[in-house]
């Protein structure tokens, strides 16, 4: 068996769970207390992994402002994840947001000038009518009715995440994926301290519970199983072909439903059952043809 089908899946092993774990524990800690996670967690785990893979290349003042002011829009997105559960299910909000390779397609064609073949244009179209399918509730007042809170800031977190995902690329072009690691301690150490910040100040009504010890450390092991995810799909990606890594890892929606119903117990409905798997096809889509 390929390393790179090995490390492909188990990126998407990691993303998919990292999902569940970020569910159990958010709406006990809050938005606010796992933003400090992240100070805490991820600046520890991309230090470690910009002192191994780091390049000797040279960076420049405006290269380096791309690749910071992506790596502080990739945690935006993150933070704008976990508001999403607050209140949410994390099989509707979770493939909400990893739609986001459907915008990365369109922004490389109008801002990269790439071009869009066939089969990238139908993955974003079905992907779009996918997460406007997850987004239509028939029955506001029904118990497994998805809050109007949860799908604003799982579309922002959707937003971002495409933003982040086409800067990111931009990014390690030019400063190299092993420096891009040492931005993102940058990151991880300013955008979820500020934001801890902008909570305490106006918490909105969702600060979460009193934390047990049980939430944080549930909150710690989700980032860190999201960081790896991370890393394994850079060394899949070195070991193997795009066009074969990115749609085994982009399929984690998958794991993240399945564990939603399994685990948590989430109820979907047949529509949302349907679009669900509408978007993780054109996810496969896009990928099989990067």
């Amino acid at each position: 068996m390929e390393l790179w089908f090995v490390l492909a899946g188990i990126t998407a092993l990691f993303w998919g769970s990292a999902g569940i774990f970020a569910k159990l524990s958010t709406p006990r800690i809050g938005v606010a207390r796992v933003a400090l996670l992240i100070a805490v967690v991820e600046s520890v785990m991309y230090t470690t992994a910009f002192l191994v893979f780091r390049e000797d290349v040279p960076i420049s003042l405006a290269d380096g402002a791309l690749a910071l002011g992506s790596c502080v829009i990739g945690v935006l997105g993150f933070l704008c994840f976990f508001e999403s559960l607050m209140d949410g299910q994390v099989a509707i909000a979770g493939t909400i947001s990893a739609a986001y390779p459907a915008l990365t397609v369109v922004g490389a064609l109008v801002f990269l000038a790439e071009t869009l073949t066939a089969a990238q244009g139908l993955g974003v179209a079905i992907i779009i009518a996918g997460v406007v399918a997850l987004s239509y509730e028939p029955n506001p007042g029904s118990a497994n009715a998805t809050p109007k809170r949860s799908l604003i800031f799982a579309f922002l977190a959707f937003g971002l995440w495409g933003l982040w995902s086409l800067t990111s690329k931009m990014a390690i072009d030019r400063v190299g994926a092993g420096n891009l690691f040492g931005f993102y301690v940058m990151s991880s150490l300013t955008a979820p301290v500020l934001y801890y910040w902008f909570r305490r100040m106006r918490p909105g009504g969702q600060t979460g519970l009193s934390p047990t010890r049980t939430a944080w450390v549930l909150g710690a092991l989700g980032l860190a199983v999201n960081v790896v995810g991370a890393l394994t799909y850079s060394f899949a990606l070195e070991d193997g072909n795009a066009s074969l890594v990115v749609p085994i890892s982009s399929a984690y929606p998958i794991v993240t439903v399945v564990l939603a119903i399994g685990v948590l117990k989430e109820k979907i409905s047949k529509l949302q059952g349907l679009a669900l798997a509408v978007v993780v096809i054109g996810l496969v889509m896009i990928g099989l043809t990067l």
